[in-house]
């Protein structure tokens, strides 16, 4: 029998998104070297000089790697030596090659619960890409065929990833396989494509698990879907977090449910869990539902607090032997972060406060708040025309706008915030529009710069030539490194080629 939640649910449609499009709903499987027929163990190169170790990615099972040189052998001992090495690495693009050679050689039976539980989580601890969900996908199916069963933690990051972690833009149809794997995980036998009947150990859902479901329905706006499985919680006997508290309030906010908000918060306090709301990330959610929805008012006041409740933090670091009074109400108030600056500031800007805001930005530095690139991408975007269609009129406050621009510009560099896209499409707007057009052409050209500065990878080391703490640097090297690239946004590209193209007269 189906749940409630479930019967009801109003997702729209199933098809799917053109990123998942070759994976099956249910088989959860993309494997590119048949299951059914092993290569002979004697076909494959050596593992000393073999492809499978070089530094460039290769696919999830790529037969052409090993049926070159049908010469040589390979003996086990050395060959799981090797994979413990690269498992140590803790990196999955060294792991995989020789985990897929021990699929193709039906050595699987080698590797131990904790050795499958390793790539698991290496795995979903690399980039979101379809590429490592098939990994997962591939490897859940090997868990199961050499008699494991998957864990409760391991339920729950297949979910995440299942709905639509490994994609831009979340679909219906990824809450409808995530539901399914959810219901699943609490059957003890599992009917795949094929009709064929294996067993399962039925693992009961967590907190943990209803979140990661709340969230993905959350993403898609299906309120229904996420309020359905949120009194599926409460029934099941398990205590909601702030972590789900956050959530529905986030959808409440976006869906512009004002009233929803304020009855769940009041029914939170009712329960005797205000303590669990009374954090800033709540508070920001609820602040930003306010702001967004022309609640600016409640929206003012709930900063206020939080910026006292930062002053009566700085005066208790400052002072520390000495007791400072705060009221009770005002114990319960979060301090403010560089979130909640972000969404006064950009509740400021759309209420003609831009001065205002600007001095508040300067003023984050005296608490030890750094802004981050998305109050400087906001304050740039302010200073562009709100249409191309304004009239191209003389603007006496040119000079003193320009000024404005060229200290925020500073500021964000001597604050050391990291630019993004965004920035370069409203910094370099914002210039043409005041008519400044050395300097757009200088911060374009500066912003592409770092650009290319964040492009450059480090070249992977063999396993073999380094030694596994050299490698585990190597790791967190990548890890530590922005991935993130400055694209200019075509419509900035055009208006820039118009300006350099134009003839001069």
């Amino acid at each position: 029998m189906r749940r409630l939640w479930q019967r009801l649910s109003t997702v729209p449609s199933q098809k799917q998104c053109i990123y998942c499009t070759t994976r099956s709903r249910t088989a959860l499987l993309f494997p590119s070297l048949s299951r059914a027929t092993p290569v002979t163990f004697g076909l494959f190169k050596s593992y000393q000089t073999s492809a499978l170790f070089s530094h460039q990615p290769t696919d999830i099972r790529d037969e052409t790697l090993f049926l070159e040189n049908s010469n040589r052998t390979t003996n086990k001992p050395a060959l799981m030596a090797d994979f413990y090495r690269s498992l140590a690495t803790q990196d999955i693009d060294q792991i995989w090659p020789l985990y897929t050679y021990l699929y193709a050689n039906d050595l699987l039976s080698l590797l131990t619960r904790k050795n499958f539980h390793s790539l698991f989580v290496y795995t979903i601890r690399a980039r979101a890409s379809q590429k490592n969900l098939h990994r997962l996908t591939a490897l859940t199916e090997d868990i199961r065929k050499c008699g494991f069963h998957l864990r409760l933690n391991e339920y729950n990051a297949l979910i995440h990833w299942i709905g639509g972690k490994a994609v831009p833009h979340t679909h219906p149809h990824h809450l409808l396989d995530a539901l399914q794997l959810f219901e699943d995980m609490q059957k003890a036998e599992i009917i795949d494509e094929q009709g064929k009947v294996s067993t399962n150990e039925p693992v009961q859902p967590s907190v943990t698990t209803f979140n990661t479901l709340i969230d993905i329905a959350v993403q898609l706006s299906d309120i229904r879907t996420a309020q359905k499985l949120y009194h599926d919680m409460v029934s099941r006997g398990l205590q909601p977090d702030a972590y789900t508290y956050s959530t529905l309030l986030h959808s409440m906010g976006r869906l512009g449910d004002v009233d929803g908000m304020d009855r769940l918060l009041k029914d939170i306090r009712t329960k005797g869990l205000g303590e669990m709301i009374n954090n800033t990330v709540i508070w920001n959610i609820v602040m930003s539902g306010y702001a967004c929805n022309g609640y600016k008012e409640k929206a003012y006041a709930m900063f206020k607090e939080m910026t006292k409740s930062n002053d009566i933090a700085q005066k208790k670091k400052k002072y520390r032997k000495q007791k400072v009074k705060a009221t009770a109400a005002l114990n319960q108030v979060p301090i403010a972060d560089a979130e909640s600056y972000r969404i006064y500031i950009d509740l400021m800007i759309h209420d003609n406060k831009r001065d205002e805001a600007i001095r508040l930005l300067y003023s984050m530095d005296k608490l030890g708040i750094k802004p981050t690139i998305t109050i400087y991408n906001t304050l740039f975007g302010s200073f562009m025309k709100r249409t191309k269609f304004d009239v191209d009129d003389e603007d006496p406050d040119r000079e003193i706008k320009l000024n404005t621009i060229q200290q925020l510009y500073k500021s964000m560099k001597d604050t050391q915030v990291k630019p993004n896209s965004e920035t370069m499409y409203t910094l370099v707007s914002a210039f043409l529009d005041l008519g400044d057009t050395k300097s757009a052409l200088e911060t374009f050209v500066f912003l592409s710069d770092i650009n290319q500065k964040l492009l450059k990878q480090p070249k992977r080391k063999s396993i073999h030539s380094n030694s596994v703490a050299t490698l585990a640097r190597e790791r967190q090297l990548i890890l530590d490194k922005d991935p993130s690239r400055i694209d200019p946004y075509p419509e900035l590209l055009e208006r820039l080629n118009s300006i350099v193209t134009k003839p001069v007269i």
